[in-house]
């Protein structure tokens, strides 16, 4: 005998919500409205502990990382993380901050929310645009700046972390083959920290300059001078792990 329930049309094209989570990594509200998923499932799931809550709106298979800067990138998809939080993505800074570091424009809305932890730095113009990287981690879509654009603006931030934090990242950067000194100097130009990083690239060149044009010799040959990327760890509060074979670069 036929049912007689009424299904709304396209319930056999439309993903469940697991296979959302699987595909998107984290999810929020709008992702079920956009993917035609009832809320009924979600709060089937959440009962039957397959999702959980990581954030206020934001959920994820139970064995999902509940990674701060894929949860910041989540609730933020127009900010682009920066400074310290991309230092780390990178593979340059040994232990996850504790805040998320992300960038805005000079005139959007703050972020209010205390979880996770944001710190919140305003950009404009080409600063904000330029030098924006799209990743994905554990199928969540991230805007990061690149190794040279973030050495530039630690450059640019150097009175609140630090001359060493950005001094540090520069030598490794370059050590690495993660950027060039071409890079380095554009995006100073671009964020008006040019006369503070010259000096430092001096020093490197004067001391590093076989290993620096060695790097640029590969570059220019087509061979890939760079060490191979890192990615989170599971959990994800852990400090980044490089690949099997590769060290952290010298920071001393």
């Amino acid at each position: 005998m036929p049912s007689r329930l009424r299904r709304r049309p396209g319930y056999k094209t439309r993903p469940g919500v697991m296979e959302l989570s699987r595909e998107l990594g984290l999810l929020r509200s709008r992702d079920l409205e956009a993917h035609g998923v009832p809320r009924t499932q979600l709060r089937l799931m959440l009962s039957l502990g397959s999702l959980r809550e990581v954030a206020p709106g934001v959920w994820a298979h139970r064995y999902m990382p509940p990674d701060a800067v894929l949860v910041a990138a989540k609730r933020v998809p127009r900010g682009v993380l920066c400074l310290k939080s991309a230092l780390w993505l990178h593979g340059l800074l040994p232990e996850e901050p504790a805040e998320v570091w992300m960038a805005i424009g000079e005139r959007a809305r703050k972020p209010r929310w205390s979880q996770p932890p944001l710190h919140v730095a305003r950009f404009s113009g080409p600063a904000l645009s330029e030098g924006i990287e799209h990743r994905t981690f554990h199928g969540v879509s991230v805007r990061v700046y690149g190794v040279a654009k973030t050495i530039a603006d630690l450059f640019k931030y150097r009175n609140k972390l630090g001359y060493p934090v950005a001094v540090r990242a520069l030598r490794a950067g370059l050590l690495s083959g993660r950027c060039s000194e071409e890079d380095v100097l554009r995006f100073a130009a671009i964020c008006r920290v040019g006369k503070s990083v010259a000096p430092y690239l001096e020093v490197i060149r004067a001391r590093k300059g076989r290993e620096l044009d060695l790097l640029a010799a590969q570059r220019a040959s087509g061979t890939s001078a760079q060490r191979p990327e890192p990615w989170l760890t599971v959990p994800g509060s852990g400090p980044v792990v490089l690949p099997p074979g590769a060290a952290m670069p010298d920071l001393e």
